[in-house]
């Protein structure tokens, strides 16, 4: 199969972003952050053709054709560079940290996709919205979990009293305040899926498909735990790092646990 040029394109961008990135992150030469248009310019030149790389792909889901699996993961891992890389136009540095893990993930799901074969999976076209709904709330989610990792980082510099490797790192509070910003945006959109996830679900009467159901279900309740316990009783912390990795886990099980969507 002939690799598409839009996704090499995407996979050099992808590239040379995480290594303008880099140095700052690991401290190396004293290195600060890279300038911005230099930066914003890479990010977005890279999820455009990652988004262009998807045209025929794109066609065969009207069509309702079926798609593998791995073309599911690099469609989501395309949601969630977009999602990430948009809000950098008004504030660069809170995405700083989670940027490389995006466009590592976005890269690596590239690869597999053009170079590795995988399962096929059968998209219903009434399903569509829905599905991209889906996507969409993984996306949110996912970004919310790095947020978490990024707080954790953050707070484990602080603790122990040590530098952080560049100034141009955000403040552990602003970082906090985009993470529940984020998480309840995640929280808001999975409760949309699981009603219209349930409709489907009942009209279709594929009970055979209720564990996906369940465990977005369970995701949305360690989520929304998550949610009033910040608000309640200020959480913060560990336990707000292990309650959004494991409703990550919930819904990555619901998601991609049998095949990802309805067959």
């Amino acid at each position: 199969m002939t690799t598409p040029p839009y996704a090499i394109f995407a996979m050099l961008f992808y590239s040379f972003n995480i290594l303008l990135i880099m140095p700052m992150l690991l401290k190396i030469d004293g290195q600060t952050q890279p300038k911005r248009t230099l930066f914003l310019c890479t990010a977005f030149l890279a999820v455009i053709c990652h988004y262009l790389s998807f045209t025929e792909l794109f066609t065969h889901l009207t069509l309702g054709a079926d798609i593998t699996l791995l073309e599911v993961s690099s469609l989501m891992s395309f949601f969630i560079a977009l999602l990430s890389t948009v809000p950098m136009l008004w504030n660069v540095r809170t995405l700083a940290f989670i940027s490389p893990i995006v466009y590592a993930f976005a890269l690596i799901n590239l690869l597999m996709t053009e170079f590795i074969p995988s399962q096929i999976v059968h998209l219903q076209v009434n399903l569509l919205l829905h599905i991209l709904i889906s996507m969409l709330t993984y996306a949110v989610c996912f970004i919310a979990m790095l947020y978490s990792i990024q707080i954790a980082w953050l707070d484990r510099h602080l603790k122990r009293k040590k530098a952080l490797p560049s100034p141009d790192l955000p403040p552990l509070m602003l970082v906090e305040r985009h993470f529940f910003r984020v998480m309840l945006s995640g929280e808001i959109l999975l409760t949309i899926i699981l009603f219209t996830g349930t409709y489907h679900l009942l009209h279709a009467l594929q009970l055979s498909n209720i564990h996906k159901a369940l465990f977005s279900l369970f995701a949305w309740i360690v989520f929304g735990i998550l949610l009033v316990g910040h608000w309640k009783w200020h959480w913060r912390g560990k336990r707000m790092i292990i309650f959004t990795i494991s409703g990550m886990i919930l819904l990555t099980i619901a998601y991609f646990g049998s095949k990802f969507f309805p067959t």
